[in-house]
C-alpha cells in the first residue's frame, strides 16, 4: 500500500535531535500494533515492541531502537497527521486510493458515503464553543448528553473499501460535506460517471444541482419533508405511471416480489449564486414500496398504539387534579411511543362544591360550615383513524431522486443498488465495538483524534482489502473455505472476514533455544491455504537465519 512513502512524503522530517524510526516506519508500527491487538493505546505500543523486536527487526528489514515507539514519538506522529497546516490525510487519501484502484484493479462503477457520530467525555480545549472539534449535536449513540465528533466514510463498491475519511467537528448538518466528497471521489476513481449513493442529507437541491452540473450521476432518498408525503400521497391514489414488482435478480418464477414502484421523470431548476445563471437538468423520481418495511412499519405503529393506550389508561384512573400537570404527562407519554398524531386526549373538568364542617366532633344541622371548591379531572382518548389509515397507505414507501439514465440504472438495479447502503456502517461498526475501536479516546488534543482516525481509517482499508482478495480469489475457483469456526472445523464460507483470517495465525510461535538457533511453527494446511488466497508467499514466515546458504 506504500503507506510509509506516502506519509513521510507529506509530513516533514521529525526534529533533527530526533534519531531513529521516521514518521513513515512509525505508523506502520502502530499500524501493526492497531490491527493485530485491536488495540490504539499508545502507552501500550513501546513494551508491545520490546516484546517482538526481533520478528518487527525481521519483518520490515529496519533497525528499530527499543524507544523508537514510545507514546511521545507516536504522540508526534498522530499531531502531525492531524495538522491543518499540512494536509497530509486528503493528500495521503488521494494518492494512496489511485495507488489501491490501479494495483488491485478495483471496479469504480459505484461508491458511496455516511457519516456517524462518537460520543466522549471529554471537555473542549478551545474556550470558544464553536471551534471545537468536540461539540454538543445530534447523536446517532443516543447520548445527547455527551459531547461528540463526527466521522465520514466513503467507500467504494462492492468491496466497502474506503477511500475517504474525514473527522468533523460534533455540531452541524452533514449536507455541506457531501459535495466535497463526490469531488474528492472522482479526483480518486479518475472519472466522473461512477454512481454516488449517500442518505437523504445529501439530497438538497444544490448539492443535486452542482453534482448533475460537473457531470456526475447520483441516487438520493428525499426526506420525507412537506410537500413530499403528500405528493407521494397523491401519486398512489393515481400512480402517474404503471407500478411494477420488484423481485431479486434471476428470481424463479415461484419466488415472491420484495416490493413494487414506479418512476416518474421531472424537470429541475436551480439558481447558481456564483454563477448568477439558472442550472436546468432531468431527474427521475422514484417510488418504492418494500413488502417487509411495510409489514414493520405497521406493526410498529400498532404495537406502540397499544403501549401508549395502557399508558394513558392508568393515568385515567388517577388523573390528579391540576390540568396543567395531567396535559404534560399525556404529551410525555404520546412523544414516548411516538404516536402524537394517531391518538386524540380529551381532558374534561367538572366543578363542585363541598361542604367543610367548623370545629370537632361529629357535625350536625346546627354546626356551621363552608363550601369548598373541587375539581374533578376526567382523561378520555381515541385512536384519529383517518391519520392511521393515511399512515397505511405510504407504509414501506420511499422518494429517491437519481438523474441517471434509464438505461444506466433501472428501477430494480436502483433498488438493489441502495440496498447495499450498509456498507460504510460496517467500518462504522468496527469501529465503536468491533476490533478497531476508536473508543474509548485516550487524549484530549483535536489533532490526535484526527490522526488517529486517518490510521484507523487505513486499518480499515487493511481488512476491506484482505477481504476483496479472498473473496476474489474464492470465486475465481469455485470454491469455498472452511476450518475458520471454532467448534465446527467444516463449515464452509466464501466471504471469510478478515477477524477469522487473521485468527487462523494467532497460535504461531517463535522460540529461541539455548544454543542460539531459532525455529517457528510451521504452517498448517489452512494458514497456507490462507495466503495463498491473499496472493502471498509463504517465504515471509522463513527467518533469515533459517534460509539455507
Amino acid at each position: 500500500m506504500e503507506i510509509e512513502q506516502l506519509i513521510d512524503q507529506e509530513l516533514p522530517p521529525p526534529h533533527g535531535n530526533r534519531q531513529g524510526l521516521s514518521y513513515g516506519q512509525l505508523a506502520i508500527l502502530l499500524l501493526t500494533y492497531i490491527i493485530s491487538q485491536g488495540d490504539h493505546r499508545l502507552c501500550a505500543v513501546e513494551p508491545w515492541v520490546v516484546l517482538h523486536h526481533h520478528t518487527l527487526e525481521w519483518s520490515t528489514g529496519w533497525k528499530i531502537g527499543l524507544k523508537d515507539a514510545t507514546d511521545d514519538r507516536l504522540a508526534d506522529l498522530l499531531k502531525q497527521l492531524g495538522s491543518d497546516e499540512h494536509q497530509a490525510i486528503e493528500s495521503i487519501f488521494t494518492q494512496l486510493g489511485k495507488h489501491l484502484i490501479r494495483a488491485h484493479e478495483l471496479p469504480t462503477e459505484e461508491a458511496r458515503s455516511d457519516t456517524t457520530s462518537f460520543s466522549v467525555y471529554h471537555q473542549p480545549q478551545n474556550s470558544i464553543e464553536g471551534e471545537s472539534l468536540l461539540n454538543f449535536g445530534y447523536s446517532k449513540d443516543r447520548r445527547p448528553d455527551l459531547r461528540q465528533y463526527r466521522q465520514m466514510l466513503a467507500t467504494l463498491d462492492p468491496l466497502a473499501l474506503p477511500l475517504l475519511g474525514a473527522t468533523l467537528p460534533g455540531q452541524g448538518t452533514d449536507e455541506s460535506h457531501y459535495l466535497p466528497t463526490w469531488r474528492n471521489l472522482a479526483e480518486i476513481i479518475g472519472h466522473k460517471k461512477f454512481l454516488f449513493l449517500a442518505d437523504s442529507k445529501a439530497s438538497s437541491w444544490a448539492n443535486r444541482a452542482q453534482i448533475s452540473a460537473e457531470g456526475g450521476i447520483y441516487i438520493f432518498p428525499l426526506a420525507m419533508t412537506q410537500p413530499r408525503p403528500k405528493i407521494l400521497f397523491d401519486w398512489l391514489n393515481n400512480p402517474p405511471t404503471e407500478v411494477r414488482e420488484i423481485t431479486v435478480k434471476d428470481a424463479e418464477e415461484n419466488n415472491p416480489a420484495l416490493g413494487q414502484g414506479f418512476e416518474m421523470p421531472l424537470g429541475s431548476l436551480w439558481w447558481d449564486d456564483n454563477k448568477q445563471q439558472w442550472h436546468r437538468w432531468s431527474e427521475r423520481w422514484l417510488a418504492v414500496c418494500s413488502y417487509a418495511l411495510r409489514e414493520r412499519q405497521i406493526k410498529g405503529l400498532s404495537q406502540r398504539l397499544v403501549k401508549a393506550e395502557l399508558a394513558l389508561e392508568k393515568l385515567a384512573v388517577r388523573p390528579g387534579k391540576d390540568r396543567k400537570i395531567l396535559e404534560k404527562k399525556v404529551g410525555e407519554i404520546k412523544q414516548r411511543y411516538r404516536v402524537s398524531k394517531y391518538l386524540v386526549e380529551q381532558i374534561n373538568s367538572k366543578t363542585h362544591y363541598e361542604k367543610v364542617y367548623e370545629g370537632s366532633g361529629r357535625p350536625n344541622s346546627q354546626t356551621p360550615f363552608r363550601r369548598v371548591r373541587q375539581t374533578t379531572l376526567s382523561l378520555t382518548y381515541k385512536r384519529c383513524e383517518a391519520e392511521i389509515e393515511a399512515f397505511q397507505a405510504v407504509a414501506g414507501w420511499r422518494l429517491y431522486v437519481t438523474n441517471a439514465s434509464v438505461e444506466r440504472l433501472s428501477l430494480e438495479k436502483a433498488v438493489f443498488s441502495y440496498r447495499e447502503q450498509w456498507q460504510p456502517e460496517r467500518g462504522f461498526h468496527r469501529f465503536k465495538r468491533g476490533c478497531l475501536p476508536a473508543l474509548p479516546v485516550y487524549f484530549q488534543d483535536e489533532k490526535k483524534i484526527r490522526g488517529l482516525m486517518f490510521l484507523l481509517t487505513i486499518a480499515l482499508q487493511v481488512f476491506t482489502l484482505m477481504e476483496f482478495v479472498v473473496y476474489r480469489q474464492l470465486a475465481a475457483q469455485k470454491q469455498s473455505l472452511a476450518g475458520l469456526y471454532e467448534g465446527n472445523p467444516k463449515r464452509t464460507t466464501e466471504r471469510p472476514t478478515a477477524e477469522r483470517l487473521l485468527a487462523a495465525f494467532r497460535e504461531i510461535t517463535l522460540y529461541f533455544h539455548q544454543d542460539g538457533s531459532t525455529e517457528i511453527t510451521p504452517l498448517n494446511a489452512l494458514q497456507q491455504r490462507i495466503l495463498t488466497l491473499m496472493k502471498v508467499s509463504e517465504s515471509i514466515y522463513i527467518l533469515p537465519s533459517l534460509v539455507p546458504e
